[in-house]
Formats: C-alpha cells, structure tokens, sequence
C-alpha cells in the first residue's frame, strides 16, 4: 500500500482567460468568447510518499521461495520506478525525488538500485517460467 502527505498547505490563487480567436465577442453561456476564470491550487511545504510493503501477507501466500522473492522484487521495482522518475499527479503538479528513499523497517536495509531489481525481476521470470511454475509470459518492450 502506499500514500503521498503534504504538510504546511497554503492556497495557490490564480486565473486566466480563455482566449477564442475565431469570436472574442461570442456568447460565452454557449462556450464562445474571452472566458476568464479563476483557479484555486495548493502548494505545500513538504510532501512524502510513504510505501508499506506487507511481507507477512506475501508469505501467508504459502508460494515458493522463488515466487515469493519475485514478488517483493516487482513491488520493489515498481516503487523504485516511481519515484525515480517526474511525477505529476495532477495539473501544474510535478513531482522529483530530492532527499533520497528512506527505508524504516527493516533497520539498515538499503533499496536495490533500478537495475538491480531490474535484473531481479528477470531472472525472477525466467527461473519461475523454467521451473514451470509460471504460467505463459507474454513479453512486451517498453521504450522510453
């Protein structure tokens, strides 16, 4: 599971005009004309993501040792994918990772880097897909 807080909130007033360059004049009550509006945003002083990754409920899955290291390797990757790379969750809001993950449980243990878990998670599905307790895989490239 996983959340995002912010701290210290303080709203962002702003506004425009929407600009209609084929009838400036039009009625704007049918979507025509210069239309201005108003926005209300937020800003915060701090925000965190904060990930909680439940081991025990994994093992609860009675799943081999093998199936059960993949797993944590793809949730791991995919919260090293997250906050490794700009986020915007909404408008005018984007996120970057700036002091680092912080990991509190277990003590000491350090996040493996996106091409470590990357090598993790495909060798996770190839021994799993050898063993024949993976099912079909299909394969799909993802290009940046």
């Amino acid at each position: 599971s996983a959340f995002i807080e912010a701290a210290d909130i303080k709203p962002a007033e702003s506004g425009g005009v929407k600009n209609d360059r084929v009838d400036p004049e039009g009625d704007a009550k049918r979507g025509f004309g210069n239309v201005p509006f108003h926005r209300k945003e937020f800003t915060a002083k701090s925000v965190k993501a904060y990930f909680n990754l439940d081991l025990a409920l994994l093992r609860s899955y009675r799943l081999s040792e093998n199936a059960l290291e993949l797993l944590i390797a793809l949730a791991l990757f995919k919260i090293r994918r997250l906050v490794g790379s700009p986020i915007r969750l909404r408008t005018a809001c984007d996120f970057e990772l700036k002091n680092g993950l912080v990991v509190t449980r277990p003590a000491g243990y350090q996040l493996p880097s996106q091409e470590e878990l990357t090598k993790l998670v495909a060798n996770g599905i190839t021994g799993l897909k050898s063993s024949g307790e993976l099912g079909e895989v299909i394969e799909v490239a993802w290009k940046e």
